[in-house]
């Protein structure tokens, strides 16, 4: 017989073919999921040192056998994923009249158009004035106050905001006009 006794070895190249060939029952799951089919064919028609047909027949009836393990896995994993995908979008009993069994045309489609005068509005406290925004606080109940041993300061003397110059410069003492090095030569 022409081979290697490495080629056929537990942990060779061609060790799982060749249980799978003799001894199917032997072969786990995980082996038949770490063999490649391509990989292995390969090994078998162009071996790196010469083997006998009889012995790559066998390899190949091994190949046969995992690749028939690989669709019946698989097979097993998609018809589990099935059922637990009818499982999940089974449809329970509805105890409806036939008339109501499906919603009126207007209620779920929208119309083409808007007619902005069909729309209700609020009362019309809202354009006299009358009507009161409970979601605007005044500035005092929502600004906290910087207290530093029973001083109170307050930063409304600034404007609304320094950063952005919409407050009023002239409450803080700034002459912006006035030259602040004097002495610096020009």
């Amino acid at each position: 017989m022409f081979y290697s006794q490495f080629i056929l070895a537990k942990k060779g190249p061609l060790g799982t073919i060749w249980i799978a060939a003799h001894l199917e029952r032997k072969l786990r799951k995980n082996q038949v999921a770490d063999t490649d089919i391509g990989v292995s064919v390969d090994s078998i028609i162009f071996p790196e040192v010469p083997i006998a047909l009889r012995l790559s027949s066998h390899l190949l009836l091994g190949v046969v056998r995992i690749y028939s393990r690989k669709v019946n896995y698989l097979f097993d994993d998609c018809s589990e994923a099935l059922l637990k995908i009818k499982q999940a979008f089974r449809s329970t009993a509805v105890d409806l009249p036939p008339e109501e069994s499906t919603a009126p045309y207007h209620s779920i489609t929208l119309p083409e158009t808007f007619d902005l005068d069909d729309f209700e509005l609020p009362d019309n406290e809202i354009f006299q004035g009358n009507y009161v925004d409970h979601h605007v606080s005044a500035k005092e109940q929502i600004t906290l106050q910087d207290t530093m041993d029973g001083v109170v300061y307050s930063t409304s003397q600034f404007g609304l905001d320094e950063r952005f110059g919409d407050g009023d410069t002239c409450q803080i003492g700034l002459d912006l006009n006035e030259v602040i090095f004097s002495d610096y030569p020009s």
